[in-house]
């Protein structure tokens, strides 16, 4: 594998990554590492070389679904979501809108994580659940500027079941 290929690679242990950066840097991206698996047992762990990412999945009949990433800098880490436009961020924690991102949303740690754990878990558990969500179903909640998703998803009786 050369370092440009872009594709995941579930044979690299996310230490492949993380190994290169500052102690700080690699300590914050082992803790979020943690809080991902704790939050999310099902999620799939992939390296991404092109990237420089370590990229956070769920398997869903027989399709990955991407939900979250740690991206880690010199300076700084990320944890990202990707499909960050569509969680709720009342008081405006996530960045990327700046950016005019079209999907991603991220927060920044310089170098630790200044964000109670509280409040990463609710924001990853609410970006893997939407990550399973049909892609018609994130498309149209995108394409009407529908609120963000809180916890709406809890209400749903486990019963029903999208249609795509």
């Amino acid at each position: 594998m050369t370092n440009d290929d872009w594709r995941m690679n579930d044979e690299l242990p996310a230490e492949f990554l993380l190994d290169g950066f500052p102690t700080a840097i690699r300590e914050t991206g082992r803790t979020l590492r943690s809080l991902i698996f704790a939050t999310v047992p099902g999620a799939v762990e992939t390296v991404r070389t092109g990237w420089r990412w370590v990229a956070y999945s769920l398997p869903d009949a027989g399709r990955v679904r991407n939900f979250a990433w740690i991206g880690p800098e010199r300076k700084h880490i990320h944890l990202g979501f990707e499909h960050g436009t569509l969680l709720a961020d009342p008081e405006h924690l996530l960045h990327g809108a700046e950016e005019r991102l079209r999907k991603f949303r991220y927060f920044t740690f310089e170098p630790a994580i200044d964000i109670d754990e509280a409040i990463l878990v609710d924001y990853v558990d609410r970006a893997a659940r939407i990550a399973v969500m049909p892609s018609a179903v994130r498309r149209a909640l995108a394409e009407t500027a529908a609120e963000p998703v809180s916890g709406v998803l809890a209400d749903v009786p486990p019963d029903w079941e999208l249609v795509e």
